[in-house]
């Protein structure tokens, strides 16, 4: 057990005493397993991932977005029982994973599927089953490196309470019955820092106990290589080992898989949120967020020829001081079984001489819970923005009202408030679907989600500006053509409102969901590119979508302050220092021509002054 003991410590067990401690991604829009099923649940639970989260969440699918490499990325989620409020130790790890669509086999081909059937563990062909140009069905990590997973044998000095889980790597505490999703290995999902390779790349950890930030970015399969037991071809059928004596002793190969050569990842501070619900941090009101600076064509040479196909996953772990997760105590296989001292179901303590029950699931302790974006595109950069600083803007949310979207948002344009400074750029898209349920309120075409941008005087106003109030100094955007372009999303064969009450009787429930009332961008696809946009000039500048705000129902506004370069204090701080400079420059250069002409008027005048006349 030497291997396995040293292996202990390279993992956070996560527990927590609740079956509910959701997280949901909703920038970029997180699935949950949803693709484009019509109903208020996911159909099914398992197609792509092992979530743990609510049936209802998730965004379904809409077109494909593309950012451009080493733009700044928001990323977004809310998650249960919180974090950095001292009520739960935890943890949010941001992970992603490109592939080169073009080139890489089937089997590694990353993703979403047209269907919501999962994929089948024992038939290899379904990798390649197309649905017209599509793949029919979604996957979530690669054919072989599932395969590996199911063949290798699990970590046998992890704590699994009272659980009788078998022997395979596809089965852990959390999923004891060794379902496929989408060909996810489950012990990897479950733990983090893993101790065998992964396909996933590390961009961040967020974190209650920065103390252990070293230990993080050290582990990190971004800087640190990691090794499996490759089985030897005379016994397929025997379980590989996770410790390699054990491994040469049965005939496999302790095979090093290098490093992914990227960097470690940051690791910072959570901030506060409230537990036993989705809410937001305690310092500024929004959701939790962290800007991923995306990755360049030296971390994913496929972002250099175009052909990336890539994800992002965000895993909630979260623990409590009864149960500890790493140190000294740590928690591990000695604790297992009936009479383990935490493995009792709603047991009977002592308080104050008397019993209560306390409502414990030994089952449900060590939980995490995750989410995944629908495939995205990474893309080179023009000559003409290599040096530029990007800042993606996007649309979060789904169709309905505050009760029907949860635990999903309303529309919100995220980020909310945007802080920039002058000359950086600003890369304006986002995407919808038509596949929400179709009696969920909001206007247009049922079930769909569309968004467009019309700039306002500020926060409290709910009429776009008019071209009159609009002018060089306030304006958001260059010109009237680009103002009409994200007021109507470049919809084409448009009717009039006259034409439409003409077309429809004047059936104002008909003329809403016309196809060609653009008014409402009915006529309008489901993505939207408004290109990338430099801010030359200072200001502030507010905007809002006209089909989905509306007061008193749901709020969809954004601000973007853009400031100098430096602040009034650093230009003070700057204009001193220089001032400073020129005074020692011109002192310094009168002490030198006095020392050098000891009959000049400089000399004397020198002589004069406390401190400098031992200099001449």
């Amino acid at each position: 057990m030497r291997f396995l003991s040293s292996l202990i410590i390279l993992l956070i067990i996560t527990i927590q005493s609740s079956v509910y401690g959701d997280i949901y991604m909703h920038s970029p829009p997180g699935s949950n397993n949803r693709n484009q099923e019509q109903g208020q649940n996911r159909d099914n639970n398992q197609r792509l991932f092992n979530t743990q989260n609510n049936d209802k969440g998730g965004y379904c699918r809409g077109e494909k977005l593309e950012w451009y490499e080493k733009s700044y990325l928001p990323v977004e989620w809310t998650n249960q029982h919180g974090c950095g409020s001292g009520e739960t130790e935890c943890n949010i790890v941001i992970q992603y994973m490109c592939v080169d669509n073009k080139n890489a086999p089937d089997t590694e081909y990353v993703r979403d599927g047209t269907v919501t059937t999962t994929i089948s563990a024992n038939d290899i062909t379904q990798s390649s089953t197309k649905d017209t140009n599509e793949f029919k069905f979604g996957m979530h990590e690669s054919y072989y490196h599932y395969q590996n997973c199911t063949g290798r044998e699990r970590n046998k000095g992890l704590f699994i309470a009272n659980q009788n889980i078998g022997n395979n790597a596809d089965r852990t505490r959390q999923s004891n019955n060794g379902n496929n999703y989408g060909y996810e290995c489950q012990e990897e999902r479950d733990y983090y820092p893993y101790w065998a390779p992964s396909p996933w790349k590390d961009v961040a950890i967020i974190t209650d106990n920065r103390d252990l930030c070293k230990w993080y970015k050290a582990e990190s399969q971004n800087v640190k290589p990691k090794y499996y037991c490759k089985a030897a071809t005379t016994n397929n059928n025997q379980l590989r080992s996770i410790d390699p004596v054990i491994c040469a002793n049965q005939g496999g190969v302790w095979t090093k898989v290098d490093s992914h050569d990227i960097g470690a990842p940051e690791c910072i501070k959570a901030e506060w949120t409230q537990v036993n619900t989705l809410g937001h941090v305690l310092e500024g009101g929004h959701n939790p967020i962290y800007n991923w600076s995306l990755p360049h064509s030296g971390m994913e040479p496929c972002i250099a020829t175009g052909t990336c196909g890539c994800v992002l996953r965000v895993r909630y772990n979260i623990s409590s001081s009864d149960l500890k997760g790493n140190g000294d105590d740590f928690t591990d296989y000695k604790s297992n079984g009936p009479k383990g001292a935490t493995n009792v179901n709603d047991p009977n303590v002592i308080v104050a001489g008397q019993n209560v029950t306390l409502n414990i699931n030994p089952n449900q302790y060590g939980r995490t819970f995750q989410d995944r974006s629908h495939v995205f595109s990474i893309i080179a950069r023009p000559d003409s923005l290599k040096k530029a600083k990007i800042w993606n803007l996007l649309v979060k949310g789904k169709r309905g009202n505050i009760v029907q979207s949860h635990p999903a948002h309303e529309y919100q344009f995220v980020p909310k408030t945007l802080h920039i400074k002058v000359n950086e750029y600003i890369h304006y898209q986002w995407t919808g679907c038509d596949f929400n349920p179709q009696n969920y309120d909001g206007t247009g075409t049922k079930g769909s989600d569309r968004s467009n941008m019309c700039q306002i005087k500020d926060l409290n106003h709910n009429y776009p500006m008019t071209d009159d109030e609009i002018n060089s100094d306030n304006a958001l955007f260059p010109d009237i053509e680009t103002r009409l372009r994200f007021s109507r999303l470049d919809q084409k064969s448009c009717l009039t409102y006259d034409e439409l009450v003409t077309k429809n009787n004047g059936n104002k429930d008909a003329i809403e969901v016309d196809p060609q009332n653009c008014m409402v961008l009915n006529n309008a696809g489901t993505r939207f590119d408004g290109g990338i946009q430099k801010m030359t000039k200072t200001g502030s500048y507010y905007y809002m979508s006209t089909r989905n705000n509306n007061f008193s129902n749901r709020n969809q506004k954004g601000a973007i302050h853009v400031s100098p370069l430096l602040a009034g204090w650093q230009i003070g701080l700057i204009a001193a220092g220089c001032s400073l400079f020129v005074i020692l420059s011109a002192t310094a250069g009168c002490v030198a021509f006095a020392r050098f002409h000891p009959h000049s008027g400089m000399h004397r005048a020198v002589s004069k002054v406390p401190g400098l006349k031992k200099l001449v």
